[in-house]
């Protein structure tokens, strides 16, 4: 059904008020039929609308006029004739009004004749409308549509104050017809006019009367009684003032004194008492002559309630316009804003006069004004639908707005509702469901990156079980071979291989996340520019390697060895992307990583990040390519040129070291990956001890827990090859009765996996609960949570990985042992020491001396410098060589005691610098090593052994002779 929507709100008022000034204009009662019922059939859209005399009943009306648009003339009045009329015409002399919407629905119209009638005249809803006259049904308009349609209340108010407007104004004409008629002939039927004038008098609907100079109407005819109740006698012996409003009456006296000077009324509008209660409106026009004033009054009542209706409209409009909180404006041909409410301030900040007389466009972005102008294209031919852009704000930005508009004669008028905040939320919707498809993708691939990292970790920890046993034997085969240099040579090429298969191994424990990390508190920047050299080494003189280094950059927890071997694989891969041509950018700087980057990513965590960012100009990774370059053995070269685990290795790594990777990639262009290591805000840690020297062993009691047993006999036999007491044992549980037995044990060796019910890091609780002063040395192919914590090893943890050879074991036990009675010793002798004035020198002079001491154990350190001061030396520690460096010119400085294996640089170098630069100051050695095995050439040089007693430390410190 249809729905042909006219109000008579405002513009309905005015259609009524434009009606009247017409009719008033008219006088032939065709003319005023024909203009109304095409004013009233084109503002309710209808095809026909007609009026009706009804003389007799009402299945015989007569035809007045007829107003058609599409429906044929006779439709007015055939169906009338049938049975709907003797149905309703009760209704219809009631004076009741019947809007049927659809005759196939209306049960009033839905009889078979009734339908077959309305479908011949091709009607489908209709109004009727009846006038009565003298309580009897005297005429009847009609308003059909060929189309069903919903007949609204105001639709229905408005058609009847037509219909009783338009009866009114041919009663009006109709008299005034008849008046002019009886004028025609003044001269020759005076009489008759007289009679004419007479019913014209009587018949009139205005107010005609004859006022006297004392203020009473003379004569006044029956309209004064139809229009306020009073009689002719009642009008003739009351005052006319008495009748006037109290508010008007000021203004009626004055224009009463001017009626008597002989100055007439025009269109003069006061108020007058109805006899029942209340007031009319009436417009006057009075005319003195002689002593006599002949006045006409309209009632105009009616006109002025819809003057005060449309006062009240405007001001309820007015009110709203003011008030909304959307944004309303009006839109001129131009294009320029011709009203703006004051809304435009709180969603634009722009006030509404900064805005009227200026074009629309100079508030739309531009990026919208294509969209804006088709849309105002639209709303010039019909309504527009709802359509969104986007408006400057005065303090910057933009806000998003939803229109509808619709034209009415040269201007648009638009409301906009501020829809920025669900604009907004529709985006982080979309943002959100995005983030959410990419945590899903991310999830399944770590998930299949897991699965491969348990199966790889697994496969390692067998396969350097297997290595070890290769190793082991051919080192020890190696010690029974005399001169055969063939044998030799097949070896050393086994050897190769075993050292092949632990670099692949490794390789795997990276990307299982399982391999043992020793993290530290690392300066990358430092670490950047102590592997630069190297870098251009790996890369080629082809390759232009430029490292961009963010000043204050923050430092990052991270084993350093393991991220030297990641950025060089990260190189080198970027060297082959680039067949030996093009540039690498390695650029470090600070990272903030928020929400909306983490929603993206389900790996990793909000926070402060240190950013290493590895660009090449390579040849790019496809895009299909680019979830798979991290699974281990994927390789995009050639067959024989890679093994596809250095990818794999540095996300492993990272993904331990509690880092993130990501990489963007368009082929022909190149590839950039991005490190994201977290912020440590703990001051930079010192390397760790990289053991050198000759290989030495000894004579202590070494326990070996090993379940394998071919690892076992292997490494027994290295033990014992170096001149250790070794027991053995194949799990925790035997290997802790051996401790309990009460045998002397130097050093526990176990392997982290183990069977039965006593793990490895149980043993050793227990064994040092026994033997406080047991030291501890694991191994393992497969480290697992039991010494690590979140895949870093526990602190104090000495951990030595399979495959290792047997230099390494004999070098980490020697120092472990060392180290073990060194610290016993000190121990012992702080606590028998008092604190005591340094003995004095030779000569005389105080024993005080100012001392640099360098040991890397920070436990011996402290321990070294607690007994130096106990015994009144100044004392400066540090744990490095380079961290001595700049303390070597300190005022007053006598001596340095160092440490020869130390992290970089070792004891031995940084004497020789001593001596090149400061030959002034003493030099002593602290060494586990004999001093014919420590590396020292100078015959010369000053030796403390570890373990060293009180008086070895005072004697060591004694200047020389």
């Amino acid at each position: 059904m249809t729905e042909h929507r006219t109000t008579t709100g405002t513009s309905g008022v005015a259609f009524l008020l434009q009606l009247e000034r017409r009719l008033r204009l008219l006088h032939d009662t065709g003319e005023i039929l024909c203009v109304s019922a095409q004013l009233l059939g084109q503002r309710l859209g209808a095809q026909q609308v007609a009026c009706f005399d009804i003389d007799q009943t009402l299945p015989c009306p007569t035809v007045q006029h007829a107003w058609s648009d599409g429906l044929a003339p006779d439709a007015a009045s055939d169906y009338f004739h049938g049975e709907y009329a003797a149905r309703l015409a009760g209704a219809l002399a009631a004076g009741q009004v019947l809007a049927v919407s659809d005759v196939a629905s209306d049960p009033r119209t839905a009889t078979p004749d009734a339908l077959a009638t309305f479908a011949r005249l091709d009607i489908r809803a209709f109004l009727n409308i009846p006038i009565a006259k003298d309580g009897r049904l005297g005429a009847l308009f009609v308003v059909h549509s060929r189309a069903a349609r919903l007949w609204h209340a105001d639709e229905i108010e408005l058609a009847v104050q037509v219909s009783e407007r338009v009866w009114s104004t041919i009663l009006r004409a109709q008299a005034e017809s008849r008046l002019r008629a009886l004028s025609a002939s003044m001269e020759t039927q005076v009489a008759e006019r007289t009679r004419e004038f007479g019913r014209t008098w009587n018949v009139s609907p205005d107010l005609l009367g004859v006022l006297n100079l004392d203020g009473y109407f003379e004569h006044s005819n029956p309209a004064w009684h139809a229009t306020l109740g009073w009689s002719v006698e009642e009008i003739r012996t009351t005052r006319f003032l008495e009748l006037v409003h109290p508010d008007d009456l000021s203004r009626t006296l004055a224009a009463w004194e001017a009626a008597n000077q002989g100055q007439p009324a025009l269109r003069f509008e006061n108020r007058y008492r109805h006899k029942l209660g209340g007031w009319h409106w009436l417009s006057w026009v009075a005319v003195p002559e002689g002593e006599k004033v002949y006045c006409s009054a309209r009632d105009i009542t009616v006109e002025k309630k819809l003057e005060a209706d449309l006062a009240a409209r405007n001001s309820e409009r007015e009110r709203l316009w003011r008030s909304a909180q959307d944004l309303m404006v009006a839109i001129d041909a131009e294009g320029c804003f011709a009203a703006v409410n004051p809304a435009s301030a709180a969603i634009l900040g722009w006030l509404p006069e900064e805005m009227l007389g200026r074009k629309l466009f100079d508030f739309v972005l531009p990026e919208d004004a294509a969209a804006t102008r088709l849309a105002l294209a639209q709303v010039t031919q019909e309504a527009m639908p709802s359509f969104e852009n986007r408006y400057r704000h005065r303090e910057g930005g933009h806000r998003w707005l939803s229109w509808s508009a619709a034209a009415e004669g040269d201007l648009i008028f638009a409301t906009g509702r501020h829809v920025t905040l669900e604009k907004e939320a529709e985006s982080t919707l979309r943002s959100m469901q995005e983030s959410l498809r990419h945590s899903e993708m991310a999830l399944l691939q770590s998930q299949k990156l897991e699965a491969l990292g348990k199966l790889t970790g697994g496969v390692a920890h067998d396969f350097n079980n297997v290595l070890q046993i290769i190793s082991g034997n051919l080192q020890l085969l190696q010690m029974t071979l005399d001169d055969d240099p063939l044998a030799a040579k097949r070896i050393a090429s086994a050897s190769a291989a075993v050292e092949r298969g632990a670099k692949l191994s490794a390789q795997l424990l990276a990307f299982a996340r399982r391999q043992p990390l020793k993290p530290l508190v690392t300066d990358l920047a430092q670490l950047l520019r102590s592997t630069e050299e190297l870098l251009r080494r790996a890369t080629g003189e082809s390759i232009e390697t430029r490292l961009l280094l963010a000043d204050d950059c923050w430092r990052a927890l991270v084993d350093p060895h393991q991220l030297e071997n990641v950025i060089l694989n990260l190189a080198i891969n970027a060297r082959d992307a680039m067949d030996g041509q093009g540039q690498l950018t390695i650029e470090l700087s600070n990272s903030v990583l928020g929400s909306d980057y983490v929603a993206r990513h389900a790996d990793v965590a909000p926070g402060d990040y240190v950013q290493l960012t590895v660009s090449d100009t390579g040849s790019g990774i496809p895009a299909d390519l680019l979830d798979k370059i991290f699974e281990p053995f994927f390789t995009t070269k050639k067959e024989g040129e890679g093994t596809g685990l250095g990818l794999s290795m540095a996300y492993g790594f990272l993904r331990q070291s509690g880092g993130h990777l990501t990489v963007d990639s368009v082929p022909g262009h190149g590839s950039t990956f991005r490190i994201y290591l977290p912020r440590s805000l703990e001051a930079e840690t010192e390397l760790p001890l990289q053991l050198s020297g000759p290989v030495l062993g000894g004579k202590e009691t070494i326990l070996v827990v090993e379940d394998d047993v071919q690892v076992q006999t292997t490494v027994v036999d290295m033990l014992r090859g170096l001149g250790y007491v070794v027991l053995r044992a194949s799990d925790g549980e035997s290997a802790l009765a051996i401790v309990g037995s009460g045998v002397p044990i130097d050093l526990l060796f176990t392997d982290v996996v183990m069977p039965g019910k006593v793990a490895s890091t149980e043993l050793a609780r227990q064994a040092r609960l026994l033997q406080p002063q047991l030291a501890v040395l694991f191994t393992s192919g497969y480290t697992q949570d039991v010494i690590m914590q979140g895949g870093r090893l526990e602190p104090g943890v000495e951990l030595l990985s399979k495959p290792y050879r047997r230099e390494d074991l004999a070098r980490r036990i020697r120092h472990l042992l060392a180290n073990g009675r060194h610290l016993t010793a000190l121990h012992q002798y702080r606590a028998q020491l008092a604190p005591q004035p340094a003995p004095a020198l030779p000569g005389g002079r105080p024993g005080m001396r100012h001392i640099l001491l360098v040991e890397d154990n920070a436990d011996a350190r402290a321990m070294t410098s607690e007994l130096l001061a106990m015994l009144g030396h100044t004392v400066l520690a540090v744990g490095t060589a380079e961290a001595a460096l700049p303390l070597l010119g300190t005022p007053g400085l006598e001596l340095l005691l160092t440490d020869i294996s130390l992290p970089q640089m070792s004891g031995v170098e940084l004497a020789e610098l001593v001596a090149r630069e400061q030959p002034q100051l003493e030099v002593v050695f602290s060494t586990g090593h004999a001093p014919a095995n420590s590396g020292v050439l100078d015959p010369a040089a000053r030796f403390l052994v570890k373990p060293f007693t009180i008086e070895q430390l005072q004697h060591a410190l004694l200047p020389p002779a």
